[in-house]
């Protein structure tokens, strides 16, 4: 499905998305990654929700998002109770939701210019 043309000054841009991959700006993306308002992370230390129980709030902590969307495959899951706690305690709101959702929540969120972090883990 095609999302965008317009990038309205954003750094990184979800052109377009399967149940196989992602196109972030001219980049197809068929494994785990994280988008900060700052950077295109593609080697993860962690490939699933329980990886998040170990790494998750260093990771989605990064480069000061207001909110971080996890996107978790076809069907929606929650991650780990302490990390959305840890994240909420800090004042930034965590979403997990099936990846559709959570690309198309994005990029609304990216249009809107808030500091939205994306997490899509295949």
């Amino acid at each position: 499905m095609r999302l965008t043309e317009d990038d309205r000054g954003r750094n990184f841009v979800i052109r377009s998305f399967s149940e196989t991959h992602v196109m972030v700006n001219d980049q197809r993306l068929e494994a785990s990654f994280l988008i900060t308002p700052e950077r295109l992370e593609t080697e993860l230390p962690i490939d699933d929700l329980d990886g998040l129980a170990t790494q998750g709030e260093s990771l989605l902590l990064r480069d000061d998002p207001e909110v971080v969307i996890v996107g978790t495959g076809s069907h929606t899951r929650m991650g780990p109770p302490a990390v959305s706690a840890a994240l909420m305690q800090r004042g930034v709101g965590i979403e997990y939701m099936g990846t559709a959702a959570a690309l198309r929540t994005y990029t609304v969120l990216a249009s809107e210019l808030r500091r939205a972090s994306l997490l899509v883990l295949f």
